[in-house]
This record gives C-alpha cells, structure tokens and sequence, in this order.
C-alpha cells in the first residue's frame, strides 16, 4: 500500500525552500573541492581571525580535528572552513 502526502505551501516558502536546498548543495560541492587539502595553524588563524595558539589549544583539547604530520600540526581546509570559534 502506498501513502500519499501532500503538502500546501505559499510560493515563498516554496522558493525559500528550494533555496536553502542549493545552498546546502553548493555548500557541499564547494567544500568537496577542499577536502584532503592540508593548511597550517597560522592559515587556520588567520581564516578565522584567531591568535594561532588558540588554534593550538583547541586542537590539543580535542576541539577541531587535527593531524599531526612530522612536527607540524595540520588541518583539512574542508573542516576548518565549517569551523566557527
């Protein structure tokens, strides 16, 4: 048996609906684009207008994702573009 659902809504809402939907799959392609890139702490900061041992700090507590490559601390552009501080 099939169930059918419809739904009254006003055209814009209909339109805000839509819109958020390609935003949210803009948003996606976008961040699909920059995912596995490395940056730096100092990159981090200065995307997000942080001093760079904040980054530090929150990546040591477990806060933001981070990899550790040699001696450096590295991120994914991809996470730290999503990453609100």
């Amino acid at each position: 048996m099939e169930t059918e659902i419809i739904y009254k809504v006003n055209k814009t809402d209909f339109k805000a609906a839509i819109s958020e939907t390609l935003s949210e799959i803009n948003k996606a392609a976008v961040l699909n684009r920059f995912d596995g890139r490395l940056i730096s702490v100092n990159a981090v900061a200065e995307i997000h207008n942080i001093h760079r041992d904040t980054v530090t700090r929150h990546a040591r507590a477990g806060l933001i994702p981070s990899t550790i490559k040699g001696k450096r601390m590295v991120f994914n552009l991809a996470d730290v573009l999503e990453m609100k501080f």
